[in-house]
């Protein structure tokens, strides 16, 4: 009888990973980085739930609108939804203790604390310890390790040069490409 596969998910930050900004070009074109579209088709859905985690601090300190955001990801899940590339779902948080507004208070969400992966464990009954988070900074890389994920540092966006948290990825990649290719080959070895 075949092993019923661990609850596993993907979770990847958004600007510098996927796309080089969180902005609609003409015709609402979308400013995916190289490589990076065509990195979530090599995802196996029937093994990983696919999810953005992201901190907006350009929300919190106003310098992006949050009905902006909110359309950029709702053409990204269409465009990628054509493309048979379903995300589970968008964590995002517009929080920051030194924000603007409303968007001035604390959040359990807001990176590095872990809770978009403790939300995420409850929401979709996920097994952390199998799941993965790909990013670009030391931000990313703390809050996945404080929830006890897998880590892959790209080289893309910041390339874990923001200098903010002393964090040790599990994998160094070049892209989002080369960290899913990374993520198959560990998961096909643990099948051998």
């Amino acid at each position: 009888m075949a092993k019923v596969p661990d609850k596993q998910g993907i979770f990847f930050e958004l600007d510098g990973v996927l796309v080089s900004s969180p902005d609609l070009g003409p015709e609402n074109a979308l400013p995916f980085l190289p490589r990076s579209f065509e990195a979530l088709g090599r995802i196996d859905p029937s093994r990983f739930k696919l999810f953005l985690a992201t901190s907006r601090q350009d929300i919190a300190f106003g310098q992006r609108k949050e009905k902006d955001f909110t359309r950029f990801c709702e053409v990204l899940i269409d465009r990628l939804r054509a493309d048979g590339i379903q995300i589970a779902k968008i964590y995002s948080c517009p929080y920051h203790p030194k924000g603007k507004g409303r968007f001035r208070r604390e959040s359990v969400f807001r990176k590095p604390g872990p809770g978009i992966f403790k939300m995420a464990q409850q929401e979709f009954d996920l097994d952390l310890h199998r799941c993965w988070m790909i990013g670009h900074t030391s931000l990313d890389l703390l809050a996945a390790q404080r929830a006890e994920v897998g880590t892959i540092l790209v080289r893309t966006g910041q390339g874990g040069q923001d200098g903010q948290f002393d964090a040790e990825p599990h994998f160094i990649e070049n892209d989002l490409f080369d960290a899913v290719v990374r993520i198959n080959q560990f998961e096909h070895a643990l099948r051998c």
